[in-house]
C-alpha cells in the first residue's frame, strides 16, 4: 500500500538527483578478499556468549535505539499528514434553532474541499515527508550499528583493563618476595638502605597503580549498563581476560558498494532528496493554486420534515488564488531552500570522502596492530626472562641491585604494551567493521506498524 501511494505522490514530482562522488577502484590497504562484507552477527565471530548476550541485551534494551524508533513513528505520522492534503476534505454537520418569536429551522449538510494540484506542491510536501520517512529508517540503522560496536569496544576495554589488574597484582607479589629478600639482605649488611628505598618506592608505585585500575573497571561495567538501558548498580559482568576471545575475519567488498551498505550514508542522500522536493514545494508556492467546494443538505422549519421532497439544496464552487505580494517572503523561502541543499550536498560528499578515510584507517590499524601484538608478545617474553635472570644472579650475587630494578621496570613496561597491542588488535576489527557498514545489507528497512506501535501510549 505505502508502495502504491510513493508512486502516486512521486508521479511528476522528480527531485535532483545526487551528486556524483568519486570512489576509488580498490583499497589502498591490502585485504585478504576482494568480495566478502561483515556479517549482520559480526560480533559472534569473538566466540563469546557473554559478549553476544549484551548485544541482544542492548538490542532490546538501549533507550537511544528506542529513541531511534520514535524518531521512526513521528515521521511516519508526518507523512500521514502531509499525505491527506492530496485528497479530498469532507464533513458534515447539522444544528437546530428556536427563536424568541417560536419560529424553529433545522438543517443537515455534507461539505466537501479539494485542492487541484496544479504544480505540484502538495505532492512535493506528501514526497518530502516519505523521504523522511526513509531517512529515519536509516538513522536507526546507524544508531544500531553504533551501538553494538560501543557494547564490543567497551566489553574489550573492560576485559583489558581486568588484565592489567591482575597482571598488576602479579607483580606487586613478585615485588614484595623480592623485598623481604632485600631486606633480609640490609639486615646482615650485604645491601645498603639506598637499595632497599628503592624497592619499597618501586612497590609502592605498583601498589599506587591498582586503584586507578579499579576505577576504570568500575566506569566501564557502569557504560555498559547504560548501554543495555539498565542501572549500574548491581550490574557486572563475568569475563575476565581477552585471551577468551577469537580474532574475527573481517575483510571489505569492493569500495563503490561502501555507498549502499552505510546507513550514514543513505540517511544523507535521503535528506538531500528530501530537499529537493522542498526546493519544489517552495517553488509551487509561488504559483496559483485552484480550490474547488461542494455542499449539498436539507432545511426544514421542523425537524420531522428534515428530509421532505423539496428540502435539499446544493452548491459548487471554485476559487483561484495567486500571490501577488508577499514581501519577498516567498522568494525568500525558495532561496533558503535552495542553498540548504547546497549545504546539504556538500555535507554528503564530506561523508563520503570520511567514510572512505574511515575503512582505509581501520585496515590498516587492523594489519598493523597484528605486527604490533607478535612484536610486543617477543619483547614481554624476552623481558620477563631477563626479569628472572637477573633476579637468580641477584640472589647468587653476581648482579647488583640496579640491574633487577631494570629488569623490573623493563618487563611492566612490556606487559602493559602487550595488553594494550592485545586491545588495539582487537577493537581495529570493531572499528573496521563499524566503517563498513556493521553487517547491513544495504536494504531499505521496514517501516514500523504506526497503530500498533503507539496502541500501548
Amino acid at each position: 500500500m505505502r508502495a502504491i501511494f510513493l508512486l502516486l505522490v512521486l508521479a511528476g514530482c522528480a527531485a535532483p538527483p545526487a551528486p556524483q562522488v568519486e570512489t576509488p577502484a580498490q583499497w589502498q590497504a591490502e585485504t585478504a578478499d576482494g568480495q566478502a562484507w561483515p556479517e549482520a552477527g559480526w560480533w559472534r565471530g569473538f566466540d563469546n556468549a557473554e559478549l553476544s548476550r549484551l548485544i541482544d541485551e542492548a538490542a532490546a534494551g538501549n533507550r537511544n535505539l528506542k529513541a531511534a524508533v520514535a524518531r521512526i513513528l513521528q515521521a511516519q505520522a508526518q507523512a500521514k499528514i502531509a499525505g491527506a492534503s492530496l485528497w479530498p476534505s469532507v464533513s458534515a454537520g447539522g444544528s437546530a434553532s428556536r427563536s424568541d418569536s417560536g419560529g424553529r429551522s433545522s438543517q443537515a449538510n455534507v461539505q466537501a474541499a479539494y485542492e487541484i494540484d496544479l504544480f505540484g506542491q502538495n505532492r512535493a510536501n506528501a514526497a518530502v515527508a516519505l523521504t523522511r520517512v526513509d531517512s529515519s529508517l536509516f538513522d536507526r540503522e546507524t544508531v544500531r550499528i553504533t551501538l553494538f560496536s560501543d557494547v564490543a569496544t567497551t566489553y574489550l576495554q573492560l576485559l583489558s583493563v581486568r588484565d592489567r589488574l591482575r597482571l598488576a597484582e602479579e607483580r606487586l607479589r613478585i615485588a614484595e618476595d623480592l623485598l623481604a629478600l632485600v631486606e633480609a639482605q640490609a639486615r646482615i649488611g650485604t645491601v645498603s638502605n639506598l637499595e632497599l628505598s628503592q624497592q619499597r618506592a618501586a612497590i609502592a608505585s605498583q601498589r599506587a597503580a591498582i586503584p586507578g585500575l579499579r576505577v576504570s573497571e568500575r566506569q566501564f561495567i557502569d557504560a555498559l549498563a547504560v548501554l543495555l538501558g539498565r542501572l549500574p548498580q548491581g550490574f557486572d559482568v563475568t569475563g575476565r581476560t581477552l585471551a577468551d576471545l577469537s580474532i574475527p575475519a573481517v575483510a571489505p567488498g569492493l569500495p563503490a558498494a561502501l555507498l549502499e551498505r552505510r546507513p550514514d550514508l543513505r540517511k544523507s542522500e535521503s535528506d538531500l532528496r528530501a530537499n529537493g522536493f522542498d526546493v519544489a514545494a517552495a517553488r509551487a508556492a509561488r504559483l496559483p493554486s485552484l480550490q474547488l467546494t461542494a455542499q449539498g443538505g436539507t432545511s426544514s422549519r421542523e425537524l420531522s420534515g428534515l428530509f421532505e421532497r423539496g428540502t435539499f439544496f446544493s452548491s459548487i464552487a471554485a476559487s483561484l488564488t495567486a500571490p501577488l505580494f508577499a514581501g519577498n517572503r516567498l522568494e525568500g523561502q525558495e532561496q533558503a531552500s535552495r542553498a540548504r541543499r547546497m549545504e546539504l550536498a556538500e555535507n554528503y560528499q564530506q561523508s563520503v570522502l570520511s567514510a572512505f578515510r574511515e575503512v582505509e584507517d581501520a585496515l590498516t590499524a587492523t594489519t598493523q596492530n597484528a605486527v604490533q601484538y607478535d612484536f610486543a608478545q617477543e619483547a614481554y617474553a624476552q623481558s620477563a626472562e631477563a626479569y628472572r635472570l637477573a633476579e637468580l644472579r641477584y640472589r647468587a650475587g653476581t648482579v647488583n641491585f640496579q640491574t633487577v630494578l631494570n629488569a623490573q621496570t623493563a618487563v611492566i613496561q612490556a606487559q602493559e604494551t602487550l595488553i594494550q597491542s592485545g586491545l588495539a588488535r582487537l577493537t581495529a576489527v570493531v572499528t573496521l567493521t563499524k566503517a563498513l557498514g556493521g553487517g547491513w545489507d544495504g536494504a531499505v528497512p521496514q517501516p514500523l506498524n504506526l497503530a500498533q506501535s503507539l496502541a500501548p501510549l
